[in-house]
């Protein structure tokens, strides 16, 4: 798990500090055009470009914020759907080797759910992820070996592409379910919403007025959207999360 700054911090945290960042660039823009006795009309059109150039950016990291969640949900459910063939394919083993079978799958699928479900204790992902990969080789290792004996050979010829498949969309779903949104794209989002709120304060201040109601939900409105894109794109903490998906593959132990 890679930390930094920006994402150890609670989503929350984050739109606080900046919201009243954007309030403090609003005084500060007031402050320095109240000083400027000269009227710029250019500072007047500029507003709208400025404004909708923020709207893009915040469209733009929202999208790439969404499109991560959907991937997680999408590849979640492929993987529960994974194990539930490799599950059921157990089943044309004799009752001896189905039972071993069954038994390493639930651990497997407690593994699989534990690395779901665990929110940012490292020790314990990395356990579960160790666990997975033990439980892998062991569920391979036993259809590997049977797979040599001509009386398994129908069953080997389903269980492995079904174990297979299981693993690639494991391995897949790691991937997926800690990718986010890059930092740098988010930095640039915070930073230019403050620098906006620079300019309102300076247009306020050539026009000697400044509207209060505006100006505050305006910020709290920047800051709504910017925290539901930083929550999308947080897959172990936050408001929005996948425990339907997740529910499915705990579903699955009931087989």
């Amino acid at each position: 798990m890679i930390h930094s700054l920006l994402f150890d911090l609670d989503a929350l945290h984050i739109v606080i500090i900046l919201f009243f960042s954007m309030l403090a660039a609003v005084w500060i823009g007031y402050k320095i055009a109240g000083k400027n006795t000269k009227v710029n009309s250019m500072a007047t059109e500029l507003l709208s470009p400025l404004l909708g150039l923020l709207a893009l950016l915040m469209a733009f990291t929202f999208g790439m914020s969404n499109s991560r969640y959907d991937d997680r949900k999408n590849n979640l459910i492929d993987e529960a759907n994974c194990i539930g063939t490799a599950i059921l394919r157990a089943d044309i083993y004799p009752d001896s080797l189905k039972m071993e079978f069954k038994k390493d799958f639930k651990s497997y699928l407690d593994s699989r759910r534990d690395f779901y479900t665990l929110e940012n204790d490292e020790a314990k992902i990395n356990a579960s992820l160790k666990k997975s990969a033990q439980m892998s080789d062991k569920l391979w290792n036993r259809a590997s070996f049977f797979a040599k004996d001509k009386d398994y050979f129908i069953q080997s010829n389903m269980m492995l592409p079904a174990l297979n498949d299981m693993f690639d969309s494991a391995s897949k779903s790691n991937i997926v379910f800690n990718s986010k949104v890059p930092e740098t794209i988010v930095y640039l989002l915070l930073i230019f919403s403050v620098i906006i709120s620079l300019y309102i304060g300076y247009k306020s201040g050539l026009e000697k007025k400044i509207e209060r109601n505006f100006i505050l939900g305006f910020c709290l409105l920047i800051c709504v959207v910017i925290f539901i894109t930083l929550d999308l794109d947080r897959s172990r903490r936050g408001l929005i999360k996948i425990d339907a998906e997740i529910e499915i593959m705990q579903k699955l132990n009931q087989k």
